[in-house]
């Protein structure tokens, strides 16, 4: 296949944004003014790293899934130039990168050919595998469909889950049946269900699995809902919150300082809530199983009337 083809399905593949939009019944938003820039690390300096590598310690995650989160990190740095990454923590709006994602994408290739990378998904679950069970008797592999650029990584390396199982991946990131309907809170319930159905729960650790469900809807048959970015968020000594992400399969990493929860709504919203006006419940966040407190639609991109 082309590199510049593959490349370009990789990057639509990891931002899945198809299934953007509708309106959607949410809890009344905050008087909190919108979060306009964000504090972020791409994990280059010693800072952010020591920080990182205290909170999973502290929050429960094991050494062993620690080192393999920086092994992959200190991998990709090493694959793309650094001035694409940031020296420290420097505040850019959510979206803003220092870097051209078709550039970087080139440069990994480069050196890594068709490999597709470790995106949010694999990343996530490779820190928080230990905090999530799944019901026995789950197919080895589901939602194949969604999650063939997951599944190629993972034939190639399957160490990257920490001892877990793509079985117990697949059961907890393949899409599941939606609600015929465009509420978030229908929707809520809607994944919930489908996830009882495959015996999925969380343990209540200080470690949180933050989720954008995104709503797919091509047929009445065809309607579903899936975990289109994730990451992993953590609590501060200071009473803030850490969120850290995998932007994309080959985007770098990211650890975000942020003050609540919905500063952390605010700024996925505006990468990820940028369509109105279709038939599809627009994007919502869960944290475990349940809603994000603080969670509202994107307040700086709301459409005109």
């Amino acid at each position: 296949m082309n590199l510049k083809k593959y490349a370009t399905l990789l990057l639509a593949a990891s931002l899945t944004l198809s299934g953007f939009c509708g309106c959607a019944a949410t809890k009344a938003d905050s008087q909190q003014l919108p979060l306009k820039t964000a504090v972020y690390s791409n994990l280059t300096d010693e800072e952010s790293r020591s920080l990182l590598r205290q909170g999973l310690s502290d929050a429960g995650v094991k050494e062993n899934r620690i080192d393999t989160l920086f092994a992959k990190v200190d991998a990709f740095r090493a694959d793309v130039k650094s001035e694409w990454l940031t020296k420290g923590f420097e505040s850019a709006a959510p979206t803003e990168t220092k870097y051209d994602p078709y550039e970087m994408q080139d440069a990994w290739m480069k050196k890594n050919g068709s490999f597709p990378g470790y995106n949010c998904r694999i990343t996530a679950f490779s820190l928080f595998g230990d905090f999530v069970t799944v019901g026995a008797n789950q197919p080895n592999t589901q939602g194949e469909d969604a999650l063939f650029l997951d599944l190629e990584t993972l034939s190639a390396d399957s160490s990257v889950l920490c001892g877990d199982s793509t079985a117990k991946f697949c059961a907890l990131f393949a899409p599941v049946n939606a609600a015929n309907s465009t509420d978030v809170t229908e929707q809520v319930k809607a994944l919930q269900a489908g996830w009882r159905e495959r015996g999925i729960s969380f343990t209540d650790d200080k470690a949180r699995l933050i989720s954008v469900v995104l709503h797919d809807k091509f047929s009445d048959t065809d309607n579903t809902l899936f975990i289109g970015h994730v990451g992993i968020l953590l609590p501060a000594e200071n009473g803030e919150l850490y969120f850290i992400e995998k932007v994309a399969f080959q985007e770098p990493y990211r650890l975000v300082k942020l003050k609540n929860r919905t500063e952390l709504s605010d700024y996925l919203m505006e990468k990820y809530d940028v369509a109105w006006e279709q038939d599809t419940t627009r994007p919502f966040i869960m944290e475990n199983d349940n809603l994000l407190e603080g969670y509202r639609q994107n307040p700086l991109a709301q459409p005109t009337e």
